[in-house]
């Protein structure tokens, strides 16, 4: 069904046969395909997030990232010949139920308003009770050992990964309990829903039948560190605004930025100190504060983590090779392995509290503004990975050094191959070079080309106008002999011909990629020998001019300056799904999409018939989902949610069937997985007691009324989810 915004999502729980709109639905299509996406708040019940409320109140959820919001799977069943099944439904962690229940918007006389989530950023959190777990980022298939089923996880960057049923898509229990993880926020939060600092990807090798994971911490060097804004923010909003805005028109004409974060470091400080203690317990933390205050934090240090399906799992933390602990800039959204090896990235998205918590105030956007251009940072133009090798997780270690490796390009996702022959690893990666998925379009943004307000239609988008080309990269890594091998590497990059409706394949914006068996529960794909990957186009209006400030630097690592980027830009160039044979590490084949279409996420669905006359790495199709502009229409703006599948071998041809239904609607899917079969799994015995789990988090909590506050919240609303 087609709808009026570009950002439209349902989450209603689907159950529907999807219907051919144009093509054939190929017979030899077999398995699953699971994509997870966010679909909107509690109280948005759905996207786009509206600027006004029911009752004409300005909603302090519009503008946020599409991708914050509550996890929603969908299920695509190919195991009826000649029909594609759906099934979607909502991911239902303990702290979305609170989140309901404690929700001014849905319960206006609610007792536990004043804990109330909201969005602040990247984040949805609230100063009592947490930070959400949305668990809407993506998919690991594993089995436990002894297992002939095989289960899935769902994961975030914030929060540690549930298992769910793949039949069902019923949450069965988290991995590890609470007292397990450590907490990305400071020690003396004591929250009940920790943020827990994780990557997206874990990952499992089905030879070993272990997955792992990563949990570390930072030191909060911010402007907005936990220790000096968090009890200001969520408790005195209206208070803090109104002595913001005093105080903003002095500190525009400061010159000196860093006299100015000084004074607004110092206005956040001196508001706290001042704030009258209401308790002991108050007073202690404005003893505290006012002792070690602004130096107070989490360590830097990152552990690596394995489980094969214990109550808990086992953590190694892991050091340089001198010994000293790792800092994290950025985050680790994506990990990996080979047969001798795990490899950790400091990927570049800032997925961490500088971007979660700097959107407090987003009904004022000067005071949002304003805090924007102090807080945010320009990712590195490198990243780092470390390398560890397996031989060294014994049980009894606690402690294991990492081989550090620099890549000159900044990256967010790679694999590699699992055979590592004389040590030597090889990557395949995406290199998003001065383009920044933490980011997203606000609405007061200003498209950097044409000084106008950005198009309201992709607020809350991804701000990735990229300001420099993307990177397609083969990576060779001699570990054993410390040596990075770069006559072997290749960084790919395309220009094609920006301003044509089919400009050739191009990099312009490097995102997902997809391959043969890519997360596997059964194999490990010994060497990749064709990745098919997204390429998102050159777009005016995701350029803003925010960003383009951000990212103008000349001194950055890049191959084209500014300049030339804004003349690319004007030009513009489509989302392309293009074929990469690894060995020559060239463009094998590619598909143009039309213009004003997205393609989000794709997975490569494996063909169940043999054909001998194609690479076995090609023999299969790829699912896309596609948003698109309705043409034909006069005088609306329209849009439409489709499925399209194209034949893995020709994608040239362009889609052989596209799928659709009246209830389809989806703002932005990210990552996917194809898994042979998708019945309902056995109760684990590595299950979460959810009511004894959160009662230890409870436990702590230091204030009475506070503790009791949250109990009640519980026991009434969430507990009888998980019995």
């Amino acid at each position: 069904m087609s709808h009026p915004n570009l950002l439209t999502s349902t989450r209603e729980p689907l159950d529907i046969e999807l219907k051919v709109k144009e093509g054939t639905i190929p017979e030899d299509l077999s398995g699953f395909v699971f994509i997870n996406s966010g679909a909107g708040t509690v109280n948005s019940g759905g996207l786009p997030y509206e600027r006004k409320l029911p009752n004409g109140e300005f909603n302090q959820e519009f503008g946020s990232p599409v991708i914050n919001g509550d996890g929603y799977m969908y299920r695509f069943d190919f195991t009826d010949s000649g029909k594609v099944k759906l099934k979607t439904r909502l991911l239902k962690t303990p702290c979305f139920y609170a989140d309901i229940a404690s929700s001014p918007i849905l319960n206006p006389n609610n007792p536990y308003a004043e804990i109330a989530f909201k969005n602040r950023g990247l984040a949805r959190m609230s100063m009592k009770l947490g930070t959400r777990n949305q668990i809407n980022t993506a998919i690991t298939p594993f089995r436990k050992p002894g297992d002939k089923q095989s289960r899935l996880l769902a994961t975030f960057d914030a929060g540690r990964p549930f298992e769910f049923d793949p039949k069902s898509l019923d949450l069965i229990t988290p991995i590890g309990e609470n007292k397990f993880w450590r907490a990305g926020t400071p020690p003396f939060l004591n929250n009940p829903f920790p943020m827990v600092l994780t990557t997206a990807h874990p990952v499992y090798d089905p030879e070993t039948k272990e997955v792992f994971s990563v949990n570390f911490t930072k030191t909060t060097r911010n402007l907005l560190s936990a220790t000096e804004i968090f009890h200001l923010i969520f408790s005195s909003e209206e208070e803090i605004e109104r002595r913001l805005e005093e105080r903003i028109s002095r500190w525009e004409e400061i010159e000196d930025k860093e006299q100015v974060v000084k004074e607004v470091n110092d206005f956040f400080y001196e508001e706290a100190a001042e704030k009258e203690p209401k308790s002991i317990w108050d007073k202690l933390r404005q003893w505290y504060w006012n002792l070690i205050g602004r130096h107070f934090s989490n360590e830097d240090a990152v552990y690596l983590v394995r489980w094969t399906g214990e109550k808990n799992p086992k953590s190694f933390k892991i050091v340089n090779e001198n010994g000293s602990n790792i800092q994290i800039q950025h985050n680790m959204h994506q990990i990996g392995f080979t047969r001798d090896y795990v490899l950790m990235a400091d990927t570049n998205f800032k997925f961490t509290l500088d971007v979660m918590l700097n959107n407090p105030f987003p009904n004022n956007a000067r005071i949002d503004s304003f805090l924007r251009e102090l807080l945010d940072g320009a990712q590195n133009d490198y990243s780092t990975l470390y390398i560890v090798h397996r031989r060294d997780l014994v049980p009894e270690a606690e402690e294991v050094k990492a081989h550090k490796v620099v890549l000159p390009v900044e990256t967010v996702h790679f694999s590699a191959n699992y055979e590592n022959p004389g040590g030597v690893v090889t990557l395949h990666a995406a290199h998003n070079c001065s383009a920044c998925p933490a980011e997203w379009v606000r609405y007061y943004d200003e498209c950097k080309l044409h000084n106008r307000p950005i198009d309201p239609q992709r607020v809350g988008m991804l701000a990735v106008g990229e300001m420099d080309i993307g990177k397609i990269g083969k990576i060779v890594i001699d570990v054993k002999n410390r040596d990075n091998l770069e006559d072997k590497t290749v960084f790919l990059h395309l220009e094609g011909r920006p301003g044509e409706k089919d400009p050739g394949p191009h990099t312009w914006g490097v995102g997902l990629y997809t391959y043969r068996d890519m997360l596997s529960p059964d194999k490990n794909v010994g060497e990749i020998k064709h990745v098919f990957w997204q390429a998102y186009g050159l777009d005016d209006q995701l350029l803003t001019d925010f960003i383009y400030r951000l990212y103008q630097d000349p001194k950055r690592n890049r191959i084209y300056s500014a300049e030339q980027m804004l003349e690319f830009t004007k030009k513009g160039a489509p989302f392309v799904l293009e074929t990469v044979e690894t060995d020559s590490m060239k463009v094998t084949d590619h598909y143009s999409f039309p213009q004003d279409c997205f393609m989000w996420s794709l997975q490569f669905i494996p063909s169940n018939s043999l054909n001998n006359d194609i690479p076995e790495s090609l023999n299969g199709y790829i699912l896309c989902t596609v948003i698109g502009k309705e043409e034909n229409i006069p005088k609306t703006s329209s849009y439409f949610s489709e499925i399209w599948i194209f034949d893995a071998s020709n994608l040239h041809k362009g889609p052989v069937v596209k799928l659709d239904h009246d209830e389809l609607q989806f703002a932005f899917t990210i990552h996917s997985v194809w898994v042979e079969e998708a019945s309902d799994v056995s109760l684990p015995d590595y299950k979460i007691d959810i009511k004894q789990d959160y009662d230890e988090q409870i436990r702590h909590i230091k204030r009475r009324w506070l503790r009791k506050k949250v109990q009640s919240l519980m026991k009434d609303h969430v507990y009888p989810h998980f019995r």
